[in-house]
């Protein structure tokens, strides 16, 4: 059962019971006598009149005619109260009506009249939807293991679901549990023989390895370029391993062949060509006028870029696999990042770039800002939540559309 039917269940399962226990109080039945009190009452007030008025003839009290003129009053008084009684009677049986009708008034009109102002002034699939606050941490970034907690309680239930198994080896990933995500995406590839969950998988396995892809990471990698040499995923991943193996002519021609798959302006042009200006940089190359062209003005308007760097006062505090989170929020209001990107101190220095694509929410993005705070933090544990020990820099008020915007980590939190 999903969320909202649980909800809808729930619901009506409370909503009945309320017009069930008004019900009873309604239409239950008056104890036994109690209706007939009334009449018991004047009868033995009559009988107990007239033997006081015997009585008092046979002591000699009262005389013969008295008694009888007595006698006689005494039969007015009992025929006047008949009347009366029957027209209790007659009320009691009308209030009876009457709680029949309100009852099944209620029993219809109650819950009807719920569910339409719900309906009308609420969300129903609210429930079905929880927010990005729940999973956030202090600086709005996500809460993986709240995340992995949910992924878990899902798998129980339904082993067979590929995505979550993948979703929750990204979690561990995040977290630098290399080895419970790998775990997951063996499970995630045992249920579905896909390209590309064999090659997040590698790419995990050589993360453990300190970003190094000998062995099984190069091995799948070079199997799926057999098969397909325009697979976009490989492409990307051997551009990164020729990148960390120093074979910076071999990163070209991957990410080359890469780029030549990619959409002028679009989101994964611009991150190819950052990478293709860094391996042309290590190479000693110039790089053809496609990518060192300059970008759209509308993409760039919205967008903020730069660079990237470590201070050396702190440097020996990181370690190259630490994540780093590079994002930004804005000055005002919620702390969730309006855009974020993650990667890792080896790649440092690194030329970056936050934009709408980047965003958590949809209502929230850069784009909608005119300036915001940037900054970059590597996390010791690789929580997206800050934690003691991490590293940081901020750069505040930073217009939207900036370019060659530096931002060095500088900091220790504390």
């Amino acid at each position: 059962m999903n969320p909202v039917s649980q909800f809808v269940a729930i619901a009506l399962a409370l909503t009945f019971a309320v017009v069930a226990v008004l019900l009873w109080s309604m239409l239950r039945k008056p104890k036994s006598g109690r209706a007939d009190a009334p009449d018991e009452d004047n009868a033995r007030i009559y009988r107990e009149e007239l033997q006081e008025l015997q009585d008092a003839v046979q002591s000699g009290d009262m005389a013969p005619a008295d008694f009888d003129r007595a006698r006689q009053d005494l039969s007015i008084r009992v025929v006047q109260d008949i009347p009366e009684a029957t027209h209790a009677a007659a009320n009691a049986s009308s209030n009876s009506q009457r709680a029949v009708v309100s009852a099944v008034v209620l029993a219809l009109v109650f819950p009807l009249l719920g569910a339409f102002v719900y309906l009308t002034l609420g969300d129903p699939m609210a429930v079905a939807e929880p927010s990005l606050a729940a999973h956030a941490g202090s600086d709005g970034t996500p809460d993986y293991a709240a995340m992995e907690a949910e992924l878990k309680v899902k798998l129980q239930a339904n082993p067979q679901d590929t995505q979550s198994w993948v979703l929750l080896g990204r979690t561990y990933r995040n977290q630098n549990q290399y080895d419970a995500a790998i775990e997951a995406y063996n499970r995630a590839v045992a249920l579905d023989a896909d390209d590309r969950l064999a090659i997040e998988r590698v790419e995990v396995i050589a993360a453990k390895n300190g970003g190094q892809f000998a062995g099984e990471p190069w091995n799948v990698i070079r199997k799926i370029l057999a098969k397909n040499p325009q697979h976009a995923n490989a492409l990307l991943l051997a551009g990164s391993a020729a990148f960390s193996e120093g074979q910076f002519k071999q990163a070209l021609a991957y990410w080359t062949t890469l780029r030549g798959q990619l959409a002028d302006g679009s989101q994964e042009a611009l991150a190819v060509d950052n990478a293709l200006r860094a391996a042309a940089e290590k190479a000693g190359v110039e790089l053809s006028a496609q990518v060192t062209k300059a970008e759209p003005a509308a993409n760039a308007a919205s967008r903020i870029s730069g660079r990237v760097t470590i201070s050396d006062s702190v440097k020996s505090k990181a370690d190259p696999t630490d994540v780093v989170f590079i994002y930004a929020q804005a000055e005002q209001g919620s702390p969730m990042p309006l855009a974020i990107m993650r990667t890792t101190v080896q790649a440092l220095p690194l030329d970056f770039s936050l934009d709408d694509s980047m965003a958590m929410r949809p209502e929230a993005k850069l784009s909608g800002q005119s300036h915001v705070t940037v900054k970059a933090r590597i996390s010791k544990s690789g929580q997206a939540i800050p934690q003691p020990g991490d590293l940081i820099g901020t750069l505040p008020h930073v217009a939207v559309g900036a370019k060659q915007v530096k931002l060095t980590i500088s900091e220790v939190v504390n």
